[in-house]
Order: structure tokens, then C-alpha cells, then sequence
């Protein structure tokens, strides 16, 4: 099931433009001009679709619109389900630990920081949203920098590392990376005590089996249930 079925979201853009439904990139006209959804109106969304590296939402009663129209912009809704197709142990649902093949994984593609498209693992799918919902619920977003990576996404951010490449920053090698297994994710926090989405993981963050596991990296937490039983937020090679 979608995310975002039975759930209410509010119009938070005064120029939240109308879609036409064969057409995600043309407006509704109405009177010369592009038909708006008021701002703060409440609607429910029936229907979610990706276009152009942009997520469109229909607006039961309205019809569609950018999803960054709404509050919060979509964020940590999930809008599509990907089985594996083969066992391709370098495929895109393939999981890998330590240089070690795991198994093929249901991804699920998620909503992440500015918009951008990212995969949870459907095996922690459910503890991931408890996560989020919990934080969004205490007016603390957690935009997804980086979920799940597949091998060849590792393999290329690895290969830009290697070559020097701008815009490329340290990378393990594919197989080798902790996004690699489908319990890691990233979000977009900058710091340490005093950053309003790291105080709250690390209060809140066990209570939903997930914690620190990479030392001077505030933004990496994993789903480590068994850790997050024992009352840590972290794990004991993390020092800062």
C-alpha cells in the first residue's frame, strides 16, 4: 500500500498550479489563467506519479499537482514498489555486506531531500516510516539523503572517487558499502547536539530499531534492532 493513501496534506504554495491529466507539464486554463488549488487547502491525495524527475500528485476533487506544492514537499512518501526480475548478483535489487552477496530485495521508491527520488528496503520498510512519521509527527522532517544504493550506483560513485572526479567524495568500493545491505540510510542533518533532527534520532531513533553505526557521521543510521534494544543510540566504535 501507498504511504500517502488516507492521509490528509494542506496546499502550502499560493501558485499551487492545476495539471492536465494527459499532460503533467501544461496547466489547467481557466479565465486566461493557470487553475490554482487555494493555499492552506486540505486534500487527499488518490494517485502519485513520477514524470520527468519530478513527483506529481492527483488532489482528490482537484486534480493534479507538483508535490513540492504541498507541506513538507511529499517528503518520505513512498510511490513505487520494484521486485527483483533475476538473481543478477550486480543488479539494481541486489544486497551485498562486507564484499559478500546477500540477496535480491524489494525496493520501495521513496521521496527524499529536495525532491529527489530514493529505495528503502521493503524488508524495513515498516520500522523506516514508524521512523519518519514519528519525527514529522513532532515537527522534525527527515529528508532521505541516501537509502539504499545498488551495485551499479556504488560502482560508479566508487569509480568518480578513484578517478578524482569533481563532485565525487570518498566511496567504498562496490560490496562494500554499509547502503549497500538495505538497513542504511542518510539523512540530511549537519551536526551533532544542537541540530534539531540529530537530538531527536538520538531520543527517539532505538524506539524504532535504528541507530549510529559510523563514527563521525551524524547523518548515517541503520536498522540494528538488536543494538537499539540494549537502550543505545549508537554503536561502540562511534566516538563522536
Amino acid at each position: 500500500m501507498f504511504s500517502y493513501l488516507n492521509k490528509a496534506f494542506v496546499i502550502d504554495d499560493p501558485q499551487a498550479r492545476i495539471r492536465q491529466d494527459q499532460d503533467l507539464l501544461s496547466y489547467v486554463i481557466e479565465n486566461g489563467k493557470p487553475k490554482l488549488i487555494p493555499l492552506g487547502t486540505k486534500i487527499k491525495v488518490t494517485e502519485a506519479r513520477l514524470f520527468k524527475d519530478s513527483v506529481f500528485v492527483r488532489a482528490d476533487g482537484w486534480g493534479w499537482t507538483a508535490g513540492n506544492n504541498l507541506k513538507n514537499n511529499f517528503l518520505n512518501e513512498t510511490v513505487a514498489t520494484y521486485e527483483p526480475v533475476d538473481n543478477n548478483q550486480k543488479g539494481p535489487n541486489a544486497a551485498w555486506d562486507k564484499g559478500t552477496y546477500l540477496k535480491q530485495l524489494t525496493l520501495i521508491q521513496i521521496i527524499g531531500a529536495d525532491n529527489s527520488v530514493k529505495f528503502i528496503s521493503d524488508d524495513i520498510a515498516e520500522f523506516y516510516l514508524s521512523l519518519v512519521k514519528a519525527a514529522d509527527d513532532d515537527g522534525v522532517p527527515l529528508p532521505l539523503k541516501s537509502g539504499f544504493r545498488s551495485y551499479p550506483q556504488q560502482e560508479y560513485l566508487y569509480n568518480g572517487y578513484i578517478s578524482g572526479r569533481p563532485g565525487f567524495n570518498l566511496a567504498a568500493k562496490p560490496g562494500f558499502s554499509n547502503h549497500q545491505d538495505g538497513f542504511a540510510y542518510d539523512f540530511a542533518i549537519g551536526g551533532y547536539e544542537g541540530n534539531p533532527r540529530y537530538d531527536w534520532l538520538k531520543l527517539h531513533a532505538p524506539e524504532h530499531g535504528f541507530v549510529r553505526t559510523v563514527n563521525k557521521e551524524p547523518w548515517h543510521w541503520e536498522y540494528r534492532p538488536d543494538v537499539a534494544a540494549t537502550g543505545a543510540y549508537k554503536t561502540p566504535n562511534v566516538l563522536k
